[in-house]
């Protein structure tokens, strides 16, 4: 689950003025078509039917502030702030407003051409801010589909600026050390935290009741209704096309087309272990393959199982220093605390390139980084209340959870992909879903469905179940891609099918082949002294002003630089390895052998990043 921030509740006065409608056809041309405000006016007046389960509305609250957008890298863009006012639960009378954000990038559309339908980005989590997303690798992507309408970067309700921050757990939990990692060990403190953070929230104001994929699905159709828009176009990815695909079911009529990648379907929430085991197997034929890991590792699977006999039947004890507090303490890691970390791999390539690394080392006896990873994961906080409902009222049906719970028996990383749920759940003072919920759509509306074939958390059968019921859909497959990023910018062709999709053209791509980064084999270590190791320790800043802090904790170093550290481990007296990453870190000397920075290299041939001493 992704957990992010901010919340605002303030709402103003609507400013009706003229509004641009556009109607189009699949493979027509839109035709703009401006109603006179009286019109609005009196729209306003009579109110309409909408948002959750058909219940009447007024007309929605809209403003807008000019907005200069900044990327993450310095480029700008002129747009605007926009802020929809809505009811947290429509379901109760009384109900509170609340404020949700977002930013319009405008269309470059010719006027010749006609309006375009909005082409609202819903980003995945639950918990993403789209405003955010924008701000990052997928920027080129919202300016090259202004040429279709206006582009809106979308923070749903309960993340980012639409409430982030004050749905965040402040509540933590602590994980005993001294026994093995357990569903049920490991998962009683989570869900304690989890109940006190809904208990407090709950005191404060918040109807929980509200954040639900129904009540978000509506704001959708809250705010086409605010911007005069007789039909939007819907694009998401993961937790975003669950967002989408509720949209389509409940207000089709007013959805034009959508572009989903990365699907999670209305019953599919909680993953399937079988999906798992499906790409182990597959990554172990593609290592197989690979002439760099035949002798170190021959038989990826075998070891993964040989490594799980070992830890069920004796945990190890491995003495660490906890990267946070700086205490020395021993962890006592078990066959569970090996599935999650499996499992968490699983995203993409891009993540479990490192697998035969860490694999290859780990039955060799070094479980140094599992340690390290399973002390940062023993303590924290359940994260954002809007994820933790949002999931759980999506939950499973009874026949999914039955099929999860069979394919766990036989699967090598069982159902630790989605701990902890579905018992933390019992936190959540908001009832489950019913069935009908969670029946797939059936629709006529236009669907550009994208999967990745390496996907560890959507698999490209998530799209084709739901093929039968989306009749005017197109499935496009990248052969190569894992989760997230790939989905969308893995090559140029995606979004050249992207933008055929959206001009009403053909799409005759079905299948790409897209570069899959290469497997790191496994690293060999070094050891070192202590006085060895204290070398690398001190703080470093780049020319741009970023601070980095090397701190030798044991046999082991961490880098810190945001809320969880980096692991680092030795490849000789003057080099580290980054744990779980594609790069390392050398050591500067000067002529005197005094250390006066560290340069970090990239493995997949970035520029490196020097650090000098301070």
């Amino acid at each position: 689950m992704s957990y992010l921030e901010n919340r605002r509740t303030t709402s103003s006065t609507p400013t009706i003025s003229p509004a641009t409608f556009s109607t189009s056809t699949p493979g027509a041309t839109s035709v703009r078509r401006v109603v006179p405000a009286w019109f609005l006016a009196f729209v306003a007046l009579l109110g309409v039917v909408g948002s959750a389960h058909g219940q009447e509305t007024t007309n929605p609250k809209i403003r807008f502030e000019p907005h200069t957008f900044k990327t993450h890298d310095g480029q700008t863009v002129e747009a605007e702030l926009g802020h929809l006012t809505v009811k947290e639960n429509r379901l109760v009378a009384d109900s509170r407003d609340i404020e949700l954000a977002f930013v319009r990038f405008a269309s470059t559309r010719p006027a010749s051409e006609g309006a375009g339908s909005p082409i609202i980005y819903l980003a995945g989590g639950p918990g993403g801010s789209g405003i955010e997303t924008a701000r990052y690798s997928r920027f080129p992507l919202f300016m090259a589909l202004r040429r279709f309408g206006d582009v809106i970067a979308f923070d749903q309700r309960g993340t980012g600026q639409s409430g982030g921050a004050e749905m965040r757990c402040e509540e933590t939990y602590e994980i005993p050390l001294e026994v093995p990692g357990d569903p049920v060990v490991s998962g009683a403190p989570m869900q304690k935290a989890a109940k006190e953070c809904a208990a407090r929230l709950t005191t404060e104001g918040f109807d929980l009741a509200g954040y639900t994929t129904t009540q978000s699905a509506a704001d959708l159709e809250d705010l086409r209704r605010a911007l005069g828009a007789q039909k939007i176009t819907l694009w998401g990815i993961s937790y975003g096309t669950h967002l989408a695909l509720a949209a389509l079911k409940d207000h089709g009529a007013h959805i034009d087309r959508v572009i989903l990648a990365g699907l999670e379907g209305l019953d599919q929430t909680l993953k399937l272990p079988i999906d798992q085991q499906n790409l182990l197997e597959e990554i172990a034929r593609r290592a197989r393959r690979d002439t760099a890991l035949q002798e170190a590792l021959p038989d990826l699977l075998g070891s993964i199982q040989r490594i799980s006999d070992r830890l069920r039947k004796e945990p190890v004890e491995v003495p660490v220093i906890h990267p946070v507090s700086g205490a020395e303490v021993s962890i006592s890691i078990g066959v569970f605390d090996f599935q999650q970390t499996m499992a968490g791999m699983l995203r993409g390539p891009e993540s479990f390139r490192f697998m035969p690394d860490l694999v290859a080392r780990m039955e060799a006896g070094d479980f140094v980084p599992l340690a390290a990873w399973a002390v940062m994961g023993r303590t924290g906080s359940p994260g954002s209340m809007m994820s933790l409902v949002m999931d759980c009222v999506s939950g499973a049906s009874s026949q999914r959870s039955a099929l999860i719970a069979h394919q766990a028996k036989t699967t090598l990383l069982a159902d630790t992909i989605n701990f902890p749920m579905p018992s933390i759940c019992d936190a959540v003072p908001v009832p489950s879903a019913d069935d009908d919920f969670r029946r797939a759509p059936r629709s006529t509306v236009p669907a550009l469905l994208i999967s990745g074939t390496l996907d560890g958390r959507t698999p490209p059968h998530n799209a084709s179940d739901l093929l039968p019921g989306l009749s005017r859909a197109h499935h496009l497959v990248l052969d190569g891609a894992g989760h997230s990023d790939p989905l969308f910018l893995s090559s140029p062709r995606i979004l050249e099918a992207m933008e055929r999709f959206l001009a009403g053209q053909p799409i005759e791509l079905e299948h790409l082949d897209v570069e899959m980064p290469p497997f790191v084999p496994p690293r060999k270590l070094a050891t070192l002294t202590a006085n060895q190791w204290q070398r690398f320790a001190g703080t470093y800043r780049s020319p741009e002003g970023q601070e980095l802090q090397l701190r030798p904790a044991g046999g082991i170093a961490f880098l810190m630089t945001g809320r969880w550290p980096q692991i680092l481990r030795a490849m000789s007296p003057t080099e580290l390895f980054f744990e779980r990453a594609h790069r390392h870190l050398e050591l500067m000397l000067d002529n005197d052998d005094k250390v006066v920075g560290i340069r970090l290299i990239d493995g997949d041939g970035g520029e490196p990043l020097i650090a000098h001493k301070i």
